[in-house]
């Protein structure tokens, strides 16, 4: 049988097409991508040429490898030159952050960049800092170059930009995505609606800035301050299962910048007065245009990525999970009747996932303990006041009820690797706490919110059975009210 491998196809896609691809890999030195766990994230994006260039493997080599074992190799001349591209790419930006790094003026940086890239694609930009993360550059370092980004729009709309990026042959794919009708409903044209009444209040604060109405500003900071509730929907329902299928870079880099606009957006609302409007509107107008931009990031790269890489259950998963993380903008989000179709067949078919129950329907616990029905345990666990997450040995979220509603619990989130829920800048801690809970090193970990009006404790257990072998951890978050001392004695 003629073996035929398609190297624009991804290292999963070849894995799955031919099982002893991985092993190739592995003794050309792919160690980390032939790697299970991240054979699932990163190989569904990396190619072999890619993947070669990352490790400095030569190309020759690989090609002649698979030769040897009877592979006919097709599209490597043009993946070959992609990949060089794209690297070459990342070595330019590598440049620009050592620059940043090493203390130059951003502005100086920033005129650099503009001239550098000022052909070069978006979308190329994104794969080029995706490959920096991949190489090992951290996140946080990656994120920098988002201040570099608003430099190629100076000049030119953001309609001239993308126009002209449509006009690539390698974009045409995410270009008929982004550009495909949506039913109304539709979580993409529900999150763009958000974005379209969030420059509307953008817009107010630009004009009242510059009319001197600090009082106005003052109260619409105030409203802005809902754009925490906006990115968490990105950050938790769309950025996660982009990563879980390979496009790690907008995570990485678009989560950081989030939390940086989120905790500007707190400090000015806080601050700024009709008193010291002045002194702090250079601050103001910083943060509205950087907003912007990220709203065309969103718009352009974002969910056109995501509308070619989620499956229509994707899609319905994340529609049930908007309401349940509430509105940010506008009033209220529009039925989408296809995604109650797909939800009501998910249901259906989770149903029968329930019917591997014990013949007389109990759960039996053991002697000393009883039985309990599955509807009377979920009834019970439901008036605990009290959000329970459970995270099983392989660090996937397995479970959760989410009564007290401390944090947002998206249904999407469950059989996910734990670490896709938080920023990059977090991952590590989460990692550290959860391997010394599988080592036997730490059985348990506090730590209450800073919020005295809300005082909120969330603890961290592992989770073991009767021999002491690790199961997983459980999360359980318990928020109190600001009087709650008074309950208890001296």
């Amino acid at each position: 049988m003629e073996k035929i491998l398609d190297m624009t196809k991804s290292v999963a896609a070849l894995v799955e097409e031919y099982p002893e691809v991985r092993d190739i890999l592995k003794e050309l030195g792919f160690t980390e991508i032939t790697n299970p766990i991240a054979l699932k994230l990163m190989g569904k994006s990396m190619t072999i040429p890619r993947g070669a260039a990352v490790k400095n493997i030569p190309m020759e080599q690989v090609a002649a490898a698979f030769r040897e074992r009877g592979y006919e190799l097709r599209g490597l001349a043009g993946e070959m030159e992609e990949a060089q591209k794209s690297m070459d790419q990342a070595d330019e930006l590598k440049g620009f952050l050592q620059r940043l790094g090493s203390g130059e003026d951003l502005e100086s940086v920033r005129a650099d960049f503009a001239k550098e890239f000022s052909t070069v694609s978006v979308h190329d930009i994104v794969k080029a800092e995706q490959n920096l993360i991949q190489e090992g550059t951290p996140a946080t370092d990656v994120q920098k170059l988002c201040d570099l980004h608003s430099a190629l729009f100076h000049g030119r709309t953001e309609a001239e930009i993308w126009r002209e990026e449509e006009q690539a042959a390698a974009q045409k794919k995410v270009k008929a995505a982004a550009e495909s009708a949506l039913e109304e409903g539709h979580p993409v044209t529900t999150l763009r609606a958000e974005n379209t009444a969030l420059i509307e209040l953008l817009d107010r604060i630009d004009a009242e800035l510059a009319a001197g109405d600090g009082a106005a500003v003052q109260q619409d900071l105030a409203k802005l301050t809902k754009i925490r509730t906006l990115y968490s929907r990105k950050e938790q329902l769309i950025l996660p299962r982009l990563s879980q299928l390979g496009v790690t870079g907008p995570s990485d880099v678009m989560w950081g910048v989030d939390d940086e606009i989120k905790k500007d957006v707190s400090a000015l609302a806080e601050n700024v007065t009709a008193d010291n409007l002045q002194e702090m509107a250079g601050d103001v107008t910083a943060l509205t245009k950087r907003m912007r931009e990220m709203v065309y990031k969103e718009e352009n790269i974002l969910f056109p990525l995501a509308l070619e890489k989620f499956s229509d259950t994707d899609w319905a998963r994340i529609y049930q999970d908007l309401p349940e993380m509430g509105t940010s903008f506008v009033a209220a989000y529009p039925v989408w009747p296809r995604g109650e179709e797909l939800l009501a067949a998910y249901r259906k078919e989770q149903e029968k996932k329930q019917s591997d129950l014990p013949a007389d329907g109990l759960l039996h616990f053991g002697e000393s303990t009883g039985v309990l029905t599955l509807a009377q345990l979920s009834a019970i666990l439901d008036l605990l006041p009290i959000d329970i997450t459970f995270v099983d040995k392989d660090d996937i979220n397995r479970f959760f009820t989410n009564k007290g509603r401390v944090f947002s619990r998206p249904a999407s989130a469950l059989n996910r690797p734990v670490y896709l829920c938080h920023p990059a800048a977090i991952r590590p801690i989460v990692k550290s706490l959860l391997d010394d809970f599988r080592a036997g090193k730490k059985d348990s970990f506090e730590i209450w919110t800073p919020n005295k009006k809300t005082p909120t404790r969330v603890q961290y257990l592992a989770v073991r059975d009767k021999d002491g072998n690790y199961l997983g951890a459980v999360e359980l978050v318990e928020r109190f009210p600001e009087d709650a001392g008074k309950h208890f004695k001296a």
